[in-house]
This record gives structure tokens, C-alpha cells and sequence, in this order.
């Protein structure tokens, strides 16, 4: 079940990511001093731990990157993400998921000595990154399913601040880790960049909000044929070709999904049954008064008569495409089978 429309958070103002980012950076600076920890201290360092470190670090950034990556590709992919809020839901919520793990692993790696405020940092941008999708999962459902705006847009923007403020903290692990590496010719490791926010322009408030208008007033519309389900059933071959036991009719089960973001009404599905030896085709048609967006509903055409002996038949399916309709490739589905 996907994120419950929860009250929104009201804000007074919305955070400036400069203060915080600078004030995150000063406590660092005096954590360094007053522990004594490396920051450029030239305490002396031991490699083969820090490679260790390092090493052991990177697959976790990596697969942060990785998350970062997938969570815009949702982003981009908005609008035909809304026809289904469960899949959309759900993706979000395996985001968050695998973000809270790799901060679990990455408490359970050993930090060498001189390396405790730059791990530090790394804990603070994997920590950031996790608590802002937490967020950000039931605040985009929810702004998506509301009527409501403004409220919705303010949180989703305090909530893509710290996924800003995450890449400042991992920028500065990344500067600390590289000062010590190059202090101490260790050249066989390397970190690549971890960015999940490229643009701060996209977070602010204003541009928050007309993302989410612009979504409400887009229309898609789409419609797809899913399963096909023959009765009988029979096998499939290595040749994807169904082989049906012997029998004087065939019923044909169809699942036309609504992938767009709009009711459709009067939606005609038509099947067309030839083989090769009866090329004249045996039509069937039917119309779905309504299916509503993100639903599937199941078309059931009956006394469909094949021809026998082994000759391959050829059923044709069709869903005929709405207005505004414009990628129709899933629109048609052919299959092929033989009956005893």
C-alpha cells in the first residue's frame, strides 16, 4: 500500500543551505582541533589502512551515486509514473530502503586513525541522503494526490535541500580523503564524484511548485495490451509457440492497462484468428466502457474455432488508441499456436 496523505508540514520560511553548510564545515574545523584529529596536521598516516579504508568505502559511494542516479530518473519520469502511485510508491520506498543500508555498512567499517572527520563527513552525506528520501517518499505521493499545493511544494523543497546538503558533506570527505592520499603517494585508489542534486535551482520553492503544477495539468494517455491467457493453456515451445492440446474452440483472455494519467472510455479491443492454411481472418470485438488510470481490466473473447492438425493459427490482438494517444507500439500483440 503506498504513502497515506499525512497533514503537511507547515514551515515559517524556508532554510537557506549556506548557513548550515558553513556552519557544518566550522564544526568540523573544530572537532579537528580540539581532538587533535588530522585536518593537514601531519600526523603520520598508515597507508595500507587508509587504502584499506578507501577500498572498502568506495563500492558504498558508488552505490549511493548509483541510488542518486535512479531517484532523478524517477524525477524525469514523473509524469508517466503518476498513471500507477503504488509502483511509484513503491519505488521510493526501495530508495530509501537501500539508502538506510548503505549507512548500516558504512558504520561497521573499522576507520584508521587520522581518518575520523572525513568518516565523519561520509556518515553525516549517507545519513542526509537516507533521511531526506524518508521524507520525500510521502511528501511526493502526497503532493501528487492533493489538492493542495503550496504546503506540498515547501516541504518537497526542504526535503531536496538536504539531498543538497548530503553532496556538500560528501565533497568535503572527498577533498579530505584526496589530501591524505596524495600527503602519503597512495595513487591506486580513487573516489568519484557522489552527486544527487546537479542544479540547485531545481530545489528552490518556486520551481518545486511549478514542477508539481505543471504535473497536474498534464494529460497522458496511453493504453497497452499486458498478459494474454489461452484456454486451454497448453505448452510454449523454445520457438515461443503455444502448443494447445486438441480442442474445437479457444478462449482468449486479455488485460488491457490504462498506463496514461486519464479515465479512458470506450476503449475497442478486437481479435482476429487465421492460420496458415485460412487466411481470412475470424474477427471478435469488444468495448471497455470505462478503465480508469493505473488500472488493468480483462477482455474475455469465447468461441474462437482454430484450425487443428498442428498448422500454425495466428491470433491478432488489438486495443485501438485513445485520443492523445501517441507511443501505439504496445497497442498489438500477436500470437502464434497449434492445435493437435
Amino acid at each position: 500500500m503506498y504513502a497515506q496523505v499525512s497533514s503537511p508540514r507547515f514551515s515559517k520560511r524556508r532554510r537557506n543551505p549556506a548557513p548550515a553548510i558553513i556552519i557544518a564545515v566550522i564544526l568540523l574545523l573544530l572537532g579537528c582541533w580540539i581532538f587533535n584529529m588530522t585536518c593537514g596536521g601531519g600526523e603520520e598516516v598508515n597507508t595500507s589502512a587508509v587504502t584499506e579504508y578507501v577500498t572498502r568505502v568506495r563500492p558504498i559511494i558508488d552505490a549511493s551515486t548509483s541510488l542518486g542516479q535512479q531517484w532523478n530518473t524517477i524525477m524525469e519520469s514523473l509524469p508517466q509514473l503518476m498513471a500507477d502511485m503504488e509502483g511509484l510508491d513503491s519505488q521510493l520506498e526501495s530508495i530509501t530502503e537501500q539508502c538506510k543500508q548503505l549507512l548500516d555498512e558504512a558504520e561497521q567499517i573499522e576507520v584508521p586513525k587520522g581518518m575520523e572527520m572525513a568518516n565523519s563527513a561520509l556518515h553525516m552525506s549517507l545519513d542526509q541522503r537516507y533521511r531526506s528520501m524518508e521524507k520525500l517518499r510521502p511528501d511526493l505521493i502526497n503532493a501528487l494526490s492533493s489538492v493542495e499545493v503550496d504546503v506540498w511544494a515547501e516541504n518537497i523543497s526542504e526535503d531536496l535541500q538536504e539531498l543538497v546538503y548530503s553532496d556538500g558533506s560528501y565533497r568535503y570527505f572527498k577533498r579530505e580523503i584526496n589530501e591524505v592520499l596524495e600527503d602519503n603517494n597512495i595513487s591506486d585508489v580513487v573516489l568519484a564524484d557522489s552527486i544527487w542534486v546537479a542544479n540547485w535551482e531545481t530545489v528552490l520553492f518556486e520551481n518545486v511548485k511549478a514542477l508539481l503544477v505543471a504535473l497536474k495539468g498534464t494529460e497522458l494517455h496511453g493504453l497497452a495490451i499486458g498478459t494474454v491467457t489461452l484456454n486451454p493453456e497448453g505448452r510454449i515451445d523454445d520457438e515461443n509457440i503455444h502448443r494447445l492440446p486438441s480442442t474445437e474452440e479457444v478462449s482468449v483472455t486479455v488485460s488491457i492497462e490504462n498506463q496514461g494519467n486519464r479515465a479512458e472510455t470506450d476503449v475497442l479491443v478486437s481479435v482476429s484468428l487465421y492460420s496458415d492454411t485460412e487466411p481470412t481472418p475470424a474477427n471478435q470485438e469488444q468495448t471497455v466502457e470505462s478503465i480508469g488510470p493505473g488500472e488493468t481490466v480483462q477482455v474475455t473473447f469465447q468461441g474462437l474455432k482454430p484450425t487443428t492438425g498442428g498448422v500454425r493459427n495466428i491470433l491478432e490482438i488489438k486495443v485501438a488508441p485513445v485520443p492523445q494517444e501517441q507511443f501505439v507500439e504496445n497497442n498489438q500483440k500477436l500470437i502464434y499456436f497449434t492445435v493437435e
